[in-house]
Formats: C-alpha cells, structure tokens, sequence
C-alpha cells in the first residue's frame, strides 16, 4: 500500500481503527471501561437516519464519535511515531497534526516520548504540543461540571456589574466569564480579554465571532504583568487565575494601577486542598490561602470590601484601595 497524507485516508483511518478495536481491543489496555459495541452504535445511528428519527440520530452519531476518537487519534499518534523512528519527518508531523485534530490531548506523554526525541526540540513539535495543550484546557474550562461549583449565574449576580462598566478580565482563558460580561455591559463598552496564551486567545478570538459578540477586546499579557492601561477599568475579573503567578504581591500593585477611582479587583481561587481532597485542579504547590491573598494584596494597597461565601472550591473576594 503506497504511504499517503493523512487528510487522504481519514475516513479509511477511522474504519480501520474501528476494526482494530473490534479484534484486538482497546489502544490503551489499561482503562478498565467496557469497550463500546461500535457496530450496534453505527447500526442504531443508521437505523434512525432511515427513518428521520433525528434526535434519536443525533444521539447514536454522538455515542459513535465518542467511541471511535480515541481509535483515531491513538492509531494517528503511533502511525507519527513510526514515521518519525523511519527519519519521514514531514509524514511524522501530517499524522500528529491528524491525531491533534482528532482529539489527541496527553502532551505529558508525548514530550517524553522517545520515539519523537528526533523532533520534541523542534519549533513545529513545541507548536503541535502547545495547541494540544491549549485544547485540553479549554474542554476542562468549558466541561458541563463546572458550573456544578464555579456557580456562574450566582458570581454574576453577585458582581452586579452596570451597563458601560469598563471590565479586564485577566486570564480569560476560553472566554466562560468573558463572554458573559460582554453581554451585561452593553456593545458600547469593550470587555478586555487578557490572557497570556496565543492559542487562548485565538480560541476566543473564533468564540466571539460565532456567538456574534463585537464586544470584546482580545489582550496579550505577560505572565508577569497583565499590561493594563493605567486607571482604565472599573472591575479586574481574575477567575483560577492568580495560582499561576509568583509574586502575587507584584501583580496585585499592576492590577491596582489599572483600577479607575472607585474600582474594584475581584479574586476567585481555589481553597488549598490535597490531592486526596480533590483529584483536580491546581497542584498543591499552586494554591494558596485566603490569608495569603489578603496579605498580597494589602501589600499593594488593596483591601477586601466584600466577600462572597456560596462557592464551595473557592474564595471570592471584591477588593478596593484602602480608605
């Protein structure tokens, strides 16, 4: 069989991992879940489909795709490796970018991949693993669960923010309280969406364009300072944030330099908890308490003039220039 781009064979790939699995079973033999029945799923899928039963359709082809992207992307990975132990880099990087589109996420794994030592120091690997990564934590920021415990609706109702309220929020991420806030202060005001991601802010960029929002200013940060124009912003939205920066106190004077008279800087973080307490999240050496933040804070002249105690994960703190 003559060796031909991936985006020539997706469907082939896709059928072939099907077959893989129903013979030799799952790619990754460690998770313990029943393997789905994929013939029963496409038969139920087309069953519906003949008979225009479309909600019914739109289940089974969801169940089906659910069941097949791990195949696909697992088979794409290993067909890069073996290319990339054959010295065919440029075969090795059509089938990563196939396994990247299909869903592949487990950078850890990749980096430390022997059969890629070849590339992994390449601008073209770091690029592929730094968009998979980006992807991961846009389903983790964006998964159905969250609104379980980052309540949403209630922090919005809580912030009460105003028709025209000038906003930054800092480490936007995918854009889950972002595109929120646009929608609140009007489409005359420009929410500013900071983040210190390209990837992130790409993802946001396309995000606001499909839900039709002309009102959101897309930002590039440092990881050292948000680089905020001096006394532009009414509220600073820092949402999981501030566990990823160091000098926290530092910041928070940056952040307190970009407040308007008057304005407010709005912390919600995690409550340190072990890894036994809550298998995700931030590591323990990234949390930090409400104590901790409070001193940070008041080292740059900031103090909390509201506290808001519904969020079970998290500390949600309003903080204002000292009196």
């Amino acid at each position: 069989m003559p060796i031909v781009a991936p985006s020539t064979r997706r469907t082939a790939l896709t059928l072939l991992a099907a077959l893989f699995f129903l013979s030799a079973g799952s790619l990754r033999a460690e998770d313990p879940k029943p393997a789905p029945d994929i013939p029963a799923l496409a038969a139920r899928h087309q069953a519906a489909m003949a008979a225009g039963d479309w909600a019914a359709a739109a289940k089974a082809g969801e169940e089906l795709v659910i069941a097949v992207a791990p195949l696909h992307y697992d088979t794409a990975y290993a067909v890069a490796a073996a290319f990339c132990q054959m010295g065919q880099v440029e075969l090795a990087y059509q089938w990563l970018e196939e396994a990247k589109g299909a869903g592949y996420w487990d950078v850890w794994t990749m980096r430390k991949d022997e059969r890629f030592a070849a590339i992994r120091d390449q601008d073209r690997f770091k690029t592929i693993v730094r968009q998979m990564r980006a992807r991961s934590y846009i389903q983790m920021l964006e998964r159905p669960e969250r609104e379980s415990f980052q309540k949403p609706d209630q922090v919005m109702a809580a912030l009460a923010f105003k028709p025209g309220e000038r906003v930054a929020d800092v480490g936007a991420g995918s854009g889950y309280f972002t595109t929120r806030v646009a929608k609140v202060v009007g489409p005359d005001t420009a929410v500013w969406a900071v983040d210190i991601s390209d990837e992130m802010l790409s993802y946001l960029g396309d995000r606001i364009k499909w839900e039709k929002i002309a009102n959101v200013k897309l930002h590039k940060a440092q990881p050292t300072d948000p680089l905020l124009p001096p006394g532009g912003f009414d509220t600073i939205l820092m949402v999981d944030t501030l566990h990823y920066v160091k000098d926290k106190a530092a910041y928070a004077a940056k952040l307190r330099a970009a407040l308007a008279p008057g304005g407010r800087v709005v912390i919600i973080d995690y409550t340190p908890k072990t890894m036994e307490e809550r298998p995700w999240g931030p590591p323990p050496e990234q949390q930090f308490s409400r104590q901790e933040l409070d001193a940070a804070m008041a080292a740059a002249g900031l103090a909390p003039v509201r506290v808001h105690e519904f969020l079970t994960e998290q500390y949600f703190v309003e903080y204002a220039e000292k009196q």
